[in-house]
């Protein structure tokens, strides 16, 4: 007699209860041994059994009654569980399976994460292997120097940064973004933010002939002035948007100069660690 075919509400129920439900699952199941290897497919190729849906949200409990039932263990289910000689004997013979993905696109080294304890040692070793070619390799970094300014003296910064300069042209440079906005009654900020391939292309412009060449000559430009007051932009180091790092003439962070547009300033670098893309974003969805 051949076997009827499981109603679809009654699969995504199963599925569904084993992201949470441990005491549904088990009701579930005594009342439709069949709902075991049951998959769910959410749309768009998105399959997911009950195993599935237990092992990407930790539900440790959930997984390990499953498999005492006779499910199917998978890869991703065996990460989150924290088995690691089989995560092990699995990617030494099917290296390629190290960029799986599982239900609703979610990593191996995501499942190991989300068993927590349990599986801290499969986790540290997929992140050995995920990130073992980028040891000892540049990452890009984000350069931002935060600008303190006087109220309403914010255009006479901004306009330094109207058209290109020389740090444009340097090997490494990827970016640069100038941001505005009122801080307080007193003081706007000006966040001048540029992004480099490698913090070494950063420093080898802030080491640059052409860096210090500029600031000097803001700097003589300053002192010039009868008035005593900076020339304009002086107080940001010429402009390049990094001025307190490398010897420029802007004033330290907290530091305010006795006059000018420019209250203090502060250099801070950061290592870009996710970039997401709109390409990226469009590749998920086919």
């Amino acid at each position: 007699m051949p076997k009827v075919a499981l109603s679809n509400d009654l699969v995504r129920e199963f599925v569904g209860s084993a992201h949470a439900d441990l005491s549904k699952v088990q009701t579930l199941l005594a009342q439709e041994p069949g709902l075991l290897h049951a998959s769910m497919n959410w749309g768009g190729d998105d399959w997911e059994t009950a195993l599935g849906a237990a092992a990407h949200v930790g539900r440790r409990d959930i997984a390990q009654f499953l498999l005492s039932k006779g499910a199917r263990i998978d890869l991703f289910a065996a990460a989150m569980l924290g088995e690691l000689e089989l995560v092990k004997s699995t990617l030494t013979q099917y290296p390629q399976q190290l960029h799986a993905l599982g239900p609703h696109g979610i990593t191996l080294y995501q499942h190991a994460l989300i068993g927590g304890e349990h599986a801290k040692e499969v986790a540290a070793y997929l992140k050995s292997l995920l990130y073992k070619d980028e040891e000892g390799s540049a990452h890009m970094i984000v350069v931002e120097n935060r600008i303190e300014v006087r109220a309403g003296m914010a255009d006479a910064v901004l306009e330094r940064f109207r058209t290109p300069k020389s740090v444009h042209t340097f090997k490494g440079f990827v970016r640069m973004d100038v941001l505005h906005a009122a801080a307080s009654e007193e003081t706007e900020e000006i966040r001048v933010c540029t992004t480099w391939e490698s913090e070494a292309d950063f420093q080898a412009w802030a080491n640059s002939d052409s860096f210090r060449h500029a600031h000097a000559k803001r700097a003589s430009e300053a002192a010039a002035k009868s008035d005593g007051q900076p020339a304009h932009g002086s107080a940001h180091g010429g402009g390049h948007g990094h001025g307190a790092h490398g010897g420029a003439q802007a004033p330290a962070a907290g530091e305010a100069p006795a006059s000018g547009p420019i209250v203090g300033n502060k250099v801070t670098i950061y290592k870009v660690v996710v970039s997401h893309l709109p390409e990226a974003a469009a590749a998920e969805t086919v």
